[in-house]
């Protein structure tokens, strides 16, 4: 289960894809190894094939340290990998709906973009976190739109679920984000245009610290 937090979760989302599957894998690895709590699947673009592959490769890797495998968009892929997580965007299912096919245990998240109002729903009908976003201009989502730094002290207020943000975020504006105390910070490029991926980690795990 996913709680409130003392201090600021990193929390990865996989990119669709990377050169290889021995380039993409091996690059989940390193940050599944970093010390991270959690971390997101998400395949917008692969074939069934392949993300079966790389799913069953990557919840493996998971389970064998302790890590909180979400999967993007696929209440299916959910109920059969065991300890796995859901994550829900604007187009997705209902939280609802996720909740009653899931059942109690499952952890799900929402993506509420700009909207308080959205979170109180999401919280309501029964997800473990929500996410705002994006923070900044995004290299992932290019037309994401940028949410003023101050939802999050807002949403904070009035939301008692642990609250994610995303979009744009890196080692250079990751204090900025840190000083309005969220409960997560998730990041794909931010993360993964690094070459080592897991020492890029680390080392905001220690700015984080400070």
């Amino acid at each position: 289960m996913i709680n409130k937090n003392t201090s600021i979760d990193i929390y990865p989302i996989c990119p669709d894809y990377m050169y290889s599957d021995i380039i993409y894998l091996t690059k989940i690895e390193e940050v599944i190894v970093s010390g991270i709590k959690i971390i997101q699947f998400r395949s917008k673009n692969l074939s069934n094939r392949k993300k079966r592959y790389l799913l069953a490769k990557i919840h493996k890797l998971c389970m064998d340290n302790n890590v909180h495998l979400i999967i993007n968009d696929d209440c299916h892929a959910v109920k059969y990998l065991d300890g796995c997580g859901l994550h829900l965007g604007k187009n997705d299912i209902s939280v609802s709906e996720a909740r009653e096919s899931l059942g109690e245990s499952i952890v799900i998240g929402k993506s509420c973009y700009g909207s308080i109002e959205a979170a109180k729903i999401a919280e309501k009908n029964g997800a473990n976190y929500v996410s705002f976003g994006a923070m900044y201009g995004s290299s992932t989502k290019h037309n994401a739109i940028v949410c003023n730094h101050e939802i999050i002290s807002e949403a904070k207020k009035v939301i008692k679920i642990p609250i994610c943000v995303i979009g744009g975020i890196d080692r250079l504006n990751l204090m900025n984000i840190k000083e309005y105390k969220p409960d997560m910070i998730s990041m794909v490029s931010g993360i993964f245009k690094h070459d080592s991926p897991g020492r890029e980690i680390k080392k905001m795990m220690e700015l984080i610290k400070e």
